[in-house]
């Protein structure tokens, strides 16, 4: 196969899949050029958050920027930091207020909620300061989707709590917490249903586990970014996933720059390629389906080395059937989830296991 564009399509790529293989083609005249490209990129934007770090520093003793589970903004003047957990739940709006009126700290409160429920994707894009700096844009089809769609503003108010303290630097904070809703998770959900629904005919890949690891990964947050690094709703690793991608369905093998892996439905599509190649072409002699996706779910965060050596004492892919055809599902999901050595993997498969049921019973709830 020569694209990612014609594996699973017979009439041909899309405008939107000839857009994505220009865009990524652009990045490898050459192998050194290439490599050349990609860092230029990674440090482009690592420049941007080191940056934004350090000018939040002056002001904030915690300069936080958003992660893989937290979305987190700033007035235009740094003096007010807006975080929601995705993970949680929690909205935290901390406003250094010194001599301000606790009136005007109210009405600030209110205002930054009232601006959460109405922000489009393409507003918190804006708004995002490494983001922004690197010019990273989500993609029409999504750009008016509400991040935060289905709160409702006296609600979130009604639960607020209020602290204050002084930071090291003197100045003085309120910090109000809120609670949200879980259901927003399944608002956000809902924006990428059907591009999951796509992908996961093209990559015959159950569409209850794209959506489960999405949520796991990124809670559905398209701005997700890590030190790894990882980006995006999936949180694409390029130097992993990525280039396995792009050499087996490209043909060559090429870094992702996270210009292109923050575009949600770039991301979804690399990600969705990378569940295939696993459970197609790594594992694809582990017999028993069950097993199979364990397995798969296990790698995408370990890594399939590592569960190769997990189970058959190697990190040869060779040996993971041998070691894996006899057990049953259940042994198999024990066996990671109490006895692999990552914890960080040992309770990935249960969260993305227990959403993945979840997902399941919702999409046989709908129709689209």
């Amino acid at each position: 196969m020569s694209s990612l564009a014609t594996v699973n399509a017979s009439d041909g790529p899309s405008e939107f899949e000839k857009k994505k293989l220009s865009t990524l083609s652009s990045f490898s005249q050459t192998k050194e050029q290439h490599y050349d490209a990609f860092e230029q990129s990674k440090q482009a934007y690592l420049n941007a958050f080191n940056q934004a770090k350090q000018a939040l520093a002056k002001k904030w003793d915690n300069p936080a920027l958003t992660n893989q589970t937290q979305w987190v903004q700033y007035s235009s003047d740094d003096t007010v930091k807006r975080t929601v957990d995705f993970e949680t739940g929690a909205i935290v709006i901390e406003i250094l207020d010194e001599d301000m009126p606790p009136k005007k700290v109210e009405s600030i409160v209110r205002e930054q909620i009232k601006e959460l429920t109405e922000q489009t994707t393409q507003q918190a894009y804006a708004k995002d300061k490494v983001l922004a700096s690197n010019n990273v844009q989500p993609p029409e089809s999504l750009a008016k989707t509400k991040v935060m769609s289905g709160l409702n503003v006296e609600t979130v108010l009604g639960s607020q709590k209020k602290e204050s303290f002084t930071q090291k630097n003197g100045s003085h904070v309120t910090r109000v917490s809120m609670a949200v809703s879980q259901d927003t998770v399944n608002s956000r959900a809902q924006a990428y249903i059907p591009y999951v629904r796509q992908m996961a005919t093209k990559w015959d890949i159950e569409p209850a586990l794209i959506l489960a690891i999405m949520h796991t990964e990124s809670h559905f947050n398209p701005m997700a970014q890590s030190h790894i690094p990882a980006y995006g709703l999936m949180q694409v690793v390029p130097t992993s996933a990525g280039k396995d991608v792009t050499k087996r369905y490209l043909g060559k093998e090429k870094l992702l720059p996270p210009e292109v892996l923050f575009n949600p439905e770039f991301n979804i599509d690399i990600g969705t390629s990378y569940l295939n190649i696993l459970d197609k072409h790594y594992l694809k002699k582990v017999s028993n389906d069950e097993v199979r996706t364990y397995l798969v779910i296990a790698s995408y965060n370990g890594g399939v080395g590592a569960v190769a050596k997990h189970f058959s004492g190697k990190p040869s892919l060779s040996s993971l059937p041998v070691a894996v055809n006899e057990l049953t599902a259940t042994k198999v999901f024990s066996s990671i989830t109490e006895d692999f050595p990552y914890k960080e993997t040992r309770n990935y498969l249960k969260k993305v296991q227990d959403k993945r049921r979840y997902y399941s019973q919702l999409l046989n709830t709908q129709s689209i």
